[in-house]
């Protein structure tokens, strides 16, 4: 199974990555995730800054992603049913909140710590116009649920 494809199928037993407007961009093996600014994101109206629960969702979900791209390929995972998915959950999750977050489209990107059968650890950072400014990051610890 290629990743853009077990991406795809995450993404889609995942409501609130389509409610947050999440997209995956791959180039080579760097998976990197976008989420569009949204007027309803907004946390604190006279910054504006966003709400830091979209933020820590966001995190969750490129992690999420990355780990099932890691187990997948330690697992020989070949698809990933709708409905029915064996997909990455989180066990432990840990937000640092860095700056504010401006009413600006966010980007995050995962890399992982410890991938294994059945738990992995990741690490999540998020940022908006400058990669090198984070805005929040995130380590979380996912389990592999048996299919």
């Amino acid at each position: 199974m290629r990743d853009s494809d077990l991406i795809n199928d995450v993404l889609a037993v995942m409501p609130y990555a389509q409610k947050l407007g999440v997209t995956p961009h791959l180039d080579d093996d760097r998976l990197v995730c976008t989420m569009p600014f949204n007027e309803n994101h907004i946390g604190n109206q006279q910054l504006p800054a966003l709400h830091g629960g979209s933020l820590a969702s966001f995190l969750e979900i490129t992690a999420i992603l990355q780990v099932a791209r890691a187990q997948a390929a330690i697992q020989q995972i070949e698809t990933i049913e709708a409905g029915r998915a064996a997909f990455p959950l989180p066990v432990n999750v840990t937000v640092q909140y860095l700056r504010s977050a401006r009413a600006l489209p966010c980007h995050a990107e995962a890399r992982m710590l410890k991938v294994g059968r059945r738990t992995s650890t990741g690490f999540c950072q998020l940022w908006q116009d400058d990669e090198s400014k984070p805005v929040a990051s995130m380590t979380g610890v996912f389990i592999q649920p048996k299919s």
